[in-house]
């Protein structure tokens, strides 16, 4: 089995890097080292999986003690988690089975909707303890944008209370999932109490950020540079699109910084119902830090052209 690399060290941080420097140096490497970018698709996935853990605070908590955050080479005792996937906050299972033992559910006095216990109210002969469903279980599932807007089908491994082996999900992602969708599977959750149904596994996805896309559900953004001579003279961009080929997008002469353009179809497939979002635009005029001799004359030769005012406020 192969060691775990230093996930520090892929991303170029320190390990008291904040979660916002730990995203900037990710985004950074992305940009160059994305496929769509022409960079190499190994160092990519190295970069996508060092974020994926340094990202998420329980399993970067979990890593810098353990040096993995693969539950199967971590000491025994962490709870239900696979070598995808981790879950958070619940603390050991052999905690919650004797909290259960205890008679406070699975976690705490709190947990579930019991009432007064096992009794049956306040009045006649005492019953048996009331059956009670399992506690809900939560899974976080990583996936990279890509995934997310084209599908995919992902395994995820968890350990049930009061069982030793662990059982494999096939989980599948639809196409168009959103950062934050949640998939249910009824009974796949902790056991219940005293007959009690089991409570269900909630799997919910994580999109890692893309060097240039963002989403807003469907739709998908993209901000596209462009120089000063293109927005005032007008040009024929090509721009990418996620999951398809490139495409020519004209900007029309006089084109203002921040203007909106969008491409109707050309966004995520919707989860829900038919069609797709869009790809929507958003023009960033680019001004220019330094100019040569040649540029600063042009610019020169067009300020002395120019009779208009932009600045009138005597008006």
């Amino acid at each position: 089995m192969s060691a775990t690399p230093d996930y520090y060290k892929t991303l170029g941080v320190p390990r008291t890097a904040s979660s916002d420097e730990i995203k900037k140096a990710f985004r950074k490497l992305a940009r160059t080292h994305h496929p769509d970018a022409g960079g190499d698709e190994a160092k990519f996935k190295e970069i996508n999986e060092a974020y994926e853990v340094l990202s998420d605070e329980k399993k970067r908590k979990i890593y810098d003690q353990y040096g993995t955050a693969d539950a199967n080479r971590i000491p025994h005792g962490w709870g239900a988690a696979s070598a995808d996937d981790m879950f958070g906050g619940f603390g050991s299972w052999a905690e919650i089975l004797e909290s259960i033992r205890r008679g406070e559910g699975a976690f705490g006095s709190d947990w579930g909707a019991g009432g007064f216990g096992g009794f049956g109210g306040f009045g006649g002969a005492p019953r048996g303890p009331r059956p009670r469903k399992g506690q809900d279980m939560n899974v976080t599932l990583n996936v990279t944008f890509d995934e997310a807007f084209s599908g995919t089908q992902k395994s995820v491994s968890v350990r049930i209370p009061g069982k030793t082996e662990t059982e494999t999900l096939l989980v599948k992602v639809p196409a168009g999932a959103v950062d934050g969708g949640r998939l249910r599977f009824k009974g796949k959750g902790a056991p219940g109490e005293n007959g009690g149904a089991a409570g269900d596994l909630l799997i919910t996805t994580k999109i890692a950020p893309h060097p240039f896309f963002t989403r807003d559900g469907a739709d998908v953004l993209l901000d596209v540079p462009v120089s000063v001579a293109e927005a005032a003279l007008g040009a024929s961009v090509i721009v990418p699109t996620p999951g398809g080929p490139k495409v020519r997008v004209k900007v029309p002469a006089g084109t203002q910084h921040d203007t909106k353009l969008t491409l109707r179809g050309k966004g995520a497939p919707k989860v829900k119902g038919s069609g797709s979002g869009d790809l929507k635009l958003t023009v960033k005029v680019r001004v220019p830090q330094t100019l040569n001799d040649r540029q600063a004359a042009a610019l020169q030769a067009y300020l002395d052209a120019s009779d208009d005012e932009m600045r009138d406020w005597n008006d």
